[in-house]
């Protein structure tokens, strides 16, 4: 664990007497600061007294409650780096998403270190590239929680009161002991949307920017969209990749993302009828989700990745959905997603072990969560009425989306969170989805782009979660050339790329079938294609 980052003795006396400590960052010695081995950063042949000088190393200290002065009391430390060439022609900050570690990022620009699956800034090392880890992870101050209590709240969805007052006691235990083990003392109340933004824009101040360019991918353009309501004056040119949709409602969630969830199986199909491979293509068009949909378990599973082992039926059927659903999120590797339904046919349930052990890094967001999402009806009731209107779409039983998750983890938040609202931006921006993104519905997309009067909506006709992680794709070059020009990509309908304007219809998502697969649309033929961030 990397711990709450002390204040260095100068800088502590510039609180103590109320300086303008978040206008200022502190640079410090990159090879004293670098990111761990889990952010996918390798530097096993990286001469750490040598680095380039294009790789910056920051800290900032900033209010960790906004609505009162910085002192001994109310501050964090947010850990930075960036990519900063000579003479830059203007800044962008890149948010990668969730509480997926941000610095990393600048040093794989810095050290040229390239992957299929990597954000890829080639042709952008002319500006300056910020990358922030959120407050409450990485390099910030990283949150801690007992893995075992976070490990209760793995269970199948609750079907009755006493299920869901289940629910309900693990959620508290969980939020009990973020709050135990996290410092300074009250910061898991203090990590939602609205101060994230805020740490944003005491960074722009710092660094004496106008304006800000912004790459946001998942999460991270939900974080851009808030940023550019808040600070209008401040947006520049803004991507947004892989939308998540402010205002939209945890139930409208769950619904969107079952048909996610739908359309992502289909997908695995379709890629098994163009994979000779596939255990299922002699099968024909369908297989795929037909054996998913049948299976049953037959015998005790245990999943490393959540610490429990289930020896009962209601237990079994949700690690067979849990593992499922999980291996068609983010970039799913489907010749092994087909592989594992083939040997999960048989009744070999060891695919379905899990990545590992739970970690710190896995826990995490969920009190993040918890701040962004109004839930309305908190009750049993409410859960229930959103569990039957997913499960009347859930056409092949996968059983499982985040929406229902977050419900879960967050039944026993203890503080107030606004309700939700749609948003009205004003500046130019290119919304970007994948037509068959099981993380981010690509309605999610849609939704946000039509409350954007100017903005551009630039659909890729393929998977994987986030396009700016894919280099060879023509919508990875348009991102960039936004980024560059400001100038929105024209209106289009090709086999890759489908671009709309402000004030059009989008047509209805393609047949699976119908789009072309490959490393291009987005799919990872074997695991080193998808290094994830």
């Amino acid at each position: 664990m990397l711990g709450y980052l002390p204040l260095r003795l100068a800088y502590l006396c510039a609180v103590l007497v109320g300086a303008a400590s978040t206008h200022y960052i502190d640079w410090v010695d990159c090879s004293k600061h670098v990111p761990p081995p889990a952010t996918f950063l390798n530097t096993t042949n990286v001469n750490l007294s040598s680095l380039p000088q294009t790789l910056h190393c920051g800290r900032i200290n900033v209010p960790m409650d906004y609505s009162k002065p910085i002192g001994v009391n109310n501050n964090i430390t947010l850990g930075l780096a960036m990519y900063r060439p000579a003479n830059p022609k203007g800044v962008i900050f890149f948010c990668p998403g969730g509480t997926d570690a941000g610095a990393a990022a600048a040093w794989r620009v810095a050290l040229n270190q390239t992957g299929p699956y990597f954000p890829d800034f080639s042709g952008l090392e002319d500006y300056d590239l910020m990358m922030m880890d959120i407050r409450g992870t990485w390099s910030s101050n990283l949150l801690n929680v007992s893995l075992d209590t976070v490990s209760s709240i793995f269970v199948p969805n609750p079907t009755n009161q006493s299920e869901f007052d289940a629910t309900k006691a693990a959620s508290k235990a969980i939020i009990q002991s973020f709050d135990e083990l996290s410092s300074p003392p009250g910061i898991v109340q203090f990590l939602g949307i609205n101060e994230v933004i805020q740490d944003h824009e005491s960074i722009r101040k710092a660094l004496k920017y106008e304006k800000i360019n912004f790459i946001g991918l998942s999460y991270g353009s939900y974080r851009a969209q808030l940023y550019a309501a808040k600070y209008p004056h401040h947006v520049g040119h803004f991507v947004l990749d892989a939308v998540v949709a402010p205002g939209l409602s945890l139930d409208d969630q769950a619904n969107t993302g079952i048909l996610a969830g739908n359309r992502a199986l289909l997908r695995a199909d379709a890629y098994c009828q163009n994979d000779p491979s596939c255990p299922f293509k002699a099968q024909g068009r369908g297989s795929v989700p037909k054996v998913s949909g049948g299976l049953c378990p037959n015998k005790p599973l245990f999943f490393s990745s959540l610490n429990i082992a289930v020896k009962n039926s209601s237990l079994e059927t949700f690690a067979l959905q849990y593992g499922i659903y999980n291996e068609l999120q983010d970039q799913p590797i489907f010749p092994i997603i087909n592989q594992d339904l083939a040997q999960l046919a048989q009744g070999n349930t060891s695919s379905l072990s899990g990545g590992g052990p739970l970690t710190i890094n896995d826990a995490v967001g969920i009190p993040y969560l918890c701040s962004d999402y109004y839930f309305g009806d908190n009750t049993f009731a409410g859960f229930q009425k959103s569990l039957q209107a997913g499960t009347k779409l859930d056409t092949y039983k996968i059983g499982q989306t985040a929406a229902w998750n977050i419900r879960m983890y967050c039944a026993a938040w203890p503080y107030a969170v606004a309700p939700l609202k749609t948003l009205h931006l004003k500046a130019p921006m290119l919304f970007v989805t994948a037509d068959f993104d099981a993380s981010t519905p690509t309605e999610w997309a849609t939704i946000a782009w039509k409350t954007a009067d100017h903005s551009a909506l630039l659909v890729r006709h393929g998977d994987n979660h986030t396009t700016f992680n894919l280099p060879a794709s023509i919508a990875t070059r348009m991102e960039k050339e936004f980024l560059r020009t400001g100038v929105l990509p024209r209106v289009q309908n090709g086999t890759e790329v489908t671009v709309y304007h402000a004030g059009m219809c989008r047509v209805p998502i393609p047949d699976p079938y119908d789009v072309p697969t490959g490393f291009v649309a987005g799919d990872c033929a074997i695991e080193d294609e998808c290094n994830l961030n």
